[in-house]
């Protein structure tokens, strides 16, 4: 209850806020209490706005964007934001980290390896980076191998005491 209603009072303040924003970083504060309150429409909203007033915000803005896109599930558009953030600070290995996993969610899986590849080439100290690479071919390998060596097993197994049971009767 005692998180709610802070989550409330700075959602509020958002909206107050937004009316008389001027700066950047205003905007960009007022997108991240939105996003906070998962109000992704008006955390885009803002945060558009934050890259509009203040170059300098831009590219922080457009990877925000792009989180805010992914948690609504609307995975091309999060992609659209992030190609914006890597135009505006081709360095980031977080943003081509994140792209691999909207293009892995949409089944563009070269694409996804190819945007892995780059995060892990920008940052080759980042686990995480890797192991997201990992997962998305571990799940092509398994996707190429419907049956698991001991879900083959058990068939076997399944298969022989049918047999036998047949035998019986």
């Amino acid at each position: 209850m005692r998180y709610q209603a802070i989550l409330l009072i700075i959602l509020c303040f958002a909206l107050v806020g937004s009316a008389y924003a001027e700066s950047g970083e205003e905007w960009f504060e007022i997108g991240s209490a939105y996003f906070d309150n998962s109000s992704f429409v008006e955390a885009i909203g803002a945060w558009q706005k934050a890259a509009e007033v203040d170059s300098t915000l831009s590219a922080n803005a457009w990877y925000n964007i792009g989180l805010a896109y992914a948690g609504m599930e609307q995975y091309e558009q999060a992609i659209q934001a992030w190609d914006k953030t890597i135009a505006l600070a081709p360095e980031s290995p977080i943003a081509y980290d994140n792209k691999g996993t909207a293009l892995a969610l949409l089944g563009k899986n070269d694409e996804a390896l190819a945007a892995y590849d780059i995060a892990i080439k920008l940052d080759p100290s980042q686990t995480k980076f890797k192991s997201d690479r990992d997962m998305l071919v571990n799940s092509l390998n398994k996707a190429k191998s419907p049956l698991s060596p001991v879900a083959v097993i058990l068939a076997m197994l399944v298969a022989g005491f049918l047999l036998v049971y047949r035998r019986r009767l």
